[in-house]
């Protein structure tokens, strides 16, 4: 085997022994039900409906290949507010159906559960069908991630790329360059966080599931 391929294999086998991080619920975190009329994700996906809510179907490792991650730029006075404040801000003025993010890294080094897995998000325009959508909260053009935060969202990608078993990382401005997200203090730890979990940093690994 290639040099390579050895130090793969090694870093697969190390993250087979990465638990589930703690994740608070949905109804923990005070989440709102989603909005099936909300109106730029109204109703249900179908060939005529193309922008509505999807669920996926089938196994979701078939489904998904890269995560994405975001900073939040909103921060209220602690995690769960701005958890709640961001769906908000998705739901009444974005017109989203729900929270854009499938998780949700805060300071206190908590990770929220967002959208189910198996329902494609909305955090990233054009690529949001089979990707997995992460976000730090904080603005990180002006702040840094806290310690507590990077390592327990090393931890979730990792659970991540082994559960869902993806093949990339990638942040939200390398598929959007409009934005500087996921700020300038965040996007230096990508790579680490792409290596230690055995993905390739990226958009090449990006492929939609089909219909």
């Amino acid at each position: 085997l290639s040099i390579r391929r050895q130090r793969q294999m090694c870093i697969r086998d190390r993250i087979k022994t990465i638990a589930r991080p703690p994740i608070v619920a949905r109804q923990d975190w005070g989440a709102r039900a989603p909005d099936h009329t909300a109106k730029n994700e109204t109703g249900f996906y179908s060939a005529q409906n193309p922008e509505g809510w999807r669920e996926y179907n089938g196994d979701l490792r078939d489904l998904y290949r890269t995560v994405i991650v975001h900073h939040s730029v909103e921060y209220e006075t602690d995690d769960p507010t701005t958890v709640r404040e961001i769906q908000h801000l998705h739901v009444d003025d974005r017109g989203w159906a729900d929270i854009a993010y499938h998780f949700i890294v805060g300071k206190s080094g908590q990770v929220f559960e967002g959208r189910a897995l198996n329902v494609r998000g909305t955090h990233v325009e054009g690529y949001n069908t089979g990707s997995v959508g992460v976000v730090f909260l904080g603005n990180f053009e002006i702040t840094t991630p806290t310690a507590l935060q990077l390592q327990i969202g090393q931890q979730l990608i990792e659970w991540l790329a082994l559960r869902l078993n993806l093949t990339h990382l990638a942040g939200h401005k390398d598929f959007n360059s409009d934005t500087v997200c996921p700020g300038a203090t965040l996007t230096p730890y990508l790579a680490g966080f792409a290596a230690v979990a055995g993905l390739t940093l990226g958009t090449g690994g990006y492929v939609p599931p089909s219909d």
